[in-house]
């Protein structure tokens, strides 16, 4: 890390050596429209997929957590995004948005919402929205199956005693699941935002950040300017502009985490306390 915010603060290009420049690379990115874009990309992209994973995770959780035939199956099944390779992932996405013959026209053309294929990778907020699609496909399993292991440990008689007093589903959710699965969904956010905030390999074998920057979120600017421009210290100090946020993030995570397990290790030691 030291290396790197050295690096960012010289005018290293690739095949020569670098110079110190100071803080050059940080006022010509703050004054350029393409860094700022790109920002703006990043937190539009990682907002809307967080939402997104959060949603569809939640809606997985709770249909997961009822007896059905096949559950095991659909379980299953539901995993396959967060397992399967991301370069297989990203072809088959690119497949669905083929504007010629690919899976998302033809759904759409079929349910009467448009009557011209969209071309998705040519405007620029369809792109936004497929890249979008693409990460919230593969990032859902995760709250699924978090939000599902805290919702297996709830005591069924919580929801017995709510249903004899009247609470209708939607109560019972709101004052019973949700407070119980609270903890989980804010781990299970903080941890899914960082991946998010790191998000290039989807982004880059998509749209390659286009059209015109559309879905050019700080990752690939970062590596567009260092190894396409060759400008390497100043691809370098993208990278650095996003620390203090990541840093933030795992803060809070980390901190969250400690505070959850200091209850069960006092737990545990009175536990042994007692045996003993």
């Amino acid at each position: 890390m030291a290396w790197g915010i050295y690096m960012s603060l010289t005018n290293k290009t690739i095949g020569s050596k670098e110079v110190f420049i100071g803080l050059q690379n940080y006022k010509r990115l703050l004054q350029t429209p393409e860094y700022l874009q790109s920002l703006r990309n990043t937190l539009v992209f990682t907002f809307f997929a967080i939402i997104g994973k959060l949603f569809f995770g939640l809606l997985m959780a709770l249909a997961l957590n009822t007896d059905f035939k096949g559950r095991n199956l659909v379980r299953a099944l539901l995993m396959i995004p967060w397992t399967l390779p991301n370069i297989v992932a990203v072809y088959n996405w690119r497949w669905i948005f083929n504007p010629s013959g690919g899976v998302a026209n033809y759904l759409l053309r079929s349910a009467g919402f448009i009557k011209q294929d969209l071309i998705w990778f040519g405007s620029a907020s369809l792109a936004m929205i497929s890249v979008i699609v693409a990460n919230v496909w593969r990032g859902s399993p995760f709250f699924g199956t978090s939000i599902l292991a805290k919702l297996q440990t709830i005591p069924n008689d919580y929801y017995e005693a709510a249903e004899i007093d009247g609470a209708n589903v939607f109560q019972r959710f709101l004052y019973i699941t949700l407070p119980e699965i609270k903890d989980v969904i804010l781990l299970s956010t903080l941890m899914s935002t960082i991946w998010t905030l790191n998000e290039f390999e989807t982004i880059w074998l998509m749209t390659g950040g286009g059209p015109n920057g559309a879905t050019q979120v700080m990752n690939v600017y970062s590596y567009r300017t260092a190894m396409r421009s060759m400008m390497l210290g100043r691809g370098i100090a993208v990278s650095v502009l996003a620390m203090p946020i990541l840093i933030l993030l795992i803060s809070v995570l980390t901190r969250k985490m400690v505070v959850d397990d200091t209850p069960r290790r006092k737990g545990g030691r009175h536990a042994k306390q007692k045996n003993g």
